[in-house]
């Protein structure tokens, strides 16, 4: 679906023809309500840095990545920053959304250089965050910086998710909160997927970025959004959110968010 067709079928902003309670609430008070936080600042000058760094890494990926340079590639930082990095305000939504539910085990795949790590970690210190990272040399920069600014509820892991996922779902109690960031792959997505799913509770929440990044994925998707177990979806054109409340008739929202 292309951003005109978004448009076009996406309700508008303000929450206007948003019937449940639930959702209304969600949406105008932590979703729409783009506010900036004190502890957004350290995290985008670091970007900054990132951004304006003529350093380069030698890319030591499993899996292999357009963006961000292919493994046995010298690719700039800056280069990862800017295409493999979440957006400031993907991550002002991530933060909002964790700081909101305050989940205690958290998730994350795909940590790149750890922006995205940083907005969720700091949004609830007393949570825990797994993040995995395929690529050691990028796993490397994020790791040092976590420890640069104390972040200590975040415990990083080098592998692959095919590997370290089903590692980490043996070791928790469950996840109160996803994000699917690292392998934009359909097939894969619904892998990782379900082998999160038997670990989520009724107050989970699942964060997929790039929902239309290819088909595949789109496909993935409407597929994850059609799960019997996924009460409320909501598509904000870049990602999706699911939640799986008990109790709440199944509804998919199309809901505009940042530059969409």
């Amino acid at each position: 679906m292309n951003y005109l067709h978004f448009r076009k079928k996406c309700l508008p902003k303000g929450g206007y023809g948003i019937h449940s309670p639930f959702v209304f609430d969600l949406y105008t008070t932590t979703i729409e309500n783009d506010s900036r936080e004190s502890v957004f600042e350290s995290i985008e000058v670091y970007r900054k840095e990132l951004l304006g760094c003529d350093i380069g890494i030698i890319r030591k990926s499993i899996a292999e990545s357009l963006n961000g340079g292919f493994r046995g590639e010298l690719v700039k930082l800056s280069r990862i920053a800017r295409t493999a990095s979440v957006p400031p305000h993907l991550g002002r939504l991530l933060y909002r959304i964790v700081n909101r539910f305050k989940p205690n085990v958290m998730l994350e795949l795909g940590t790149s250089v750890g922006i995205s790590s940083m907005y969720i970690a700091k949004a609830n210190p007393q949570g825990v965050l797994y993040t995995i990272e395929g690529d050691e040399a990028v796993f490397g920069i994020a790791q040092k910086r976590f420890d640069t600014m104390n972040i200590t509820n975040i415990k990083p892991i080098c592998g692959i998710f095919e590997t370290e996922l089903p590692s980490i779902a043996r070791e928790v109690p469950g996840f109160d909160f996803v994000f699917i960031d690292g392998d934009h792959n359909g097939t894969k997505l619904l892998q990782y997927f379900n082998v999160i799913l038997p670990k989520l509770n009724e107050n989970s929440v699942v964060v997929v970025d790039d929902i239309r990044w290819s088909n595949d994925m789109e496909d993935a998707w409407r597929e994850l959004k059609a799960n019997r177990q996924v009460s409320v979806s909501f598509d904000l054109f870049r990602c999706g959110v699911l939640f799986f409340r008990k109790g709440i008739a199944k509804q998919n929202f199309m809901l505009r968010y940042g530059p969409f």
